[in-house]
């Protein structure tokens, strides 16, 4: 029995992120399975945990156990609702590993869980339909995290094809399309505050992969301040005042700056084109500052 649990800390320690949540979610289903059977038998209250970490549509209760909107993440209503949720992240928590750093996976993961459950919570409080539902709703499961993440790499990769099993070779931009159709067909259906939640984890990661894609994600600093910069730069920010040259004289100035430019790009598309076959652990260290660089421009 130590040896299994030694074999289960290593694999643990050893595996990726994704290898850690699908972990932490199973420990989290066991738990909450344990704890049902035990209220069950000694005639407590068997939704004991859904209670208590499940997401309330109902603010009040919202108010007694805040942590909800974090924690529902990791709980899931049956086995069947863990095992395909854990089957997608295994798959595209990976695929999302080839093109982003640990960092913008947690980023976007918990941003993107986040704001699905703030989705929901505004969808069933705002909108009439939901009126009659709030007493009793209650939001479970990391499919809008996992949304975030495949949402995110499908703005960032758009052109790129997955394989999903019986249905054949798609191209993630109209996969991401296809997914949020059906939870916008969804959101009268049973499941509403799951399409809810859907909707809102999307949109972050929606937010994310344009993010990245115009600014980059191989730099060191992703603080606030350098995303509000970003952020600026997009949207228009004054540009510096230029001077006038002679006509000769900036002629030459434009041509070595077109020059250089497509040799930073060129490289850039070698070393991307590396990470893609290999890796970023495969980089050396003068190609991971030419990026850093490169993503800062």
């Amino acid at each position: 029995m130590a040896t299994f649990w030694d074999d289960i800390r290593r694999k643990f320690k050893q595996g990726s992120i994704v290898e850690k949540l699908i972990y932490i979610n199973v420990a989290v289903f066991l738990l909450q399975a344990l704890v049902g059977v035990l209220c069950r038998l000694f005639g407590a209250e068997s939704n004991m945990v859904a209670l208590l970490f499940e997401l309330p549509a109902d603010l009040s209760r919202l108010l007694l156990c805040p942590w909800t909107i974090f924690s529902y993440m990791f709980v899931h209503a049956n086995l069947m609702h863990l095992f395909f949720n854990m089957l997608w992240l295994y798959f595209f928590g990976h695929f999302f590993l080839r093109w982003f750093q640990q960092r913008q996976f947690y980023i976007v993961y918990i941003g993107g869980g986040i704001l699905g459950g703030l989705f929901y919570l505004l969808g069933y409080n705002l909108l009439p339909y939901y009126e009659t539902r709030i007493d009793f709703s209650l939001l479970a499961g990391a499919s809008a995290a996992i949304l975030s993440l495949t949402l995110a790499l499908a703005f960032y990769r758009p052109e790129e094809e997955v394989h999903l099993f019986m249905l054949g070779r798609f191209k993630l931009k109209w996969l991401a399309v296809a997914m949020i159709v059906i939870d916008l067909l969804s959101l009268t259906g049973e499941n509403a505050g799951g399409s809810l939640s859907h909707i809102g984890g999307a949109l972050f990661g929606l937010a994310a992969g344009l993010y990245y894609r115009r600014f980059g994600m191989w730099q060191s600093d992703n603080s606030w301040k350098t995303i509000k910069e970003n952020l600026g730069r997009a949207f228009g920010e004054k540009k510096a005042k230029t001077y006038h040259r002679p006509r000769r004289e900036q002629s030459d100035v434009d041509q070595a700056y077109r020059d250089q430019r497509k040799a930073d790009s060129d490289r850039v598309d070698a070393i991307l084109d590396k990470v893609k076959a290999s890796g970023y652990d495969s980089l050396t260290a003068e190609e991971k500052q030419f990026l850093f660089q490169a993503g800062k421009k």
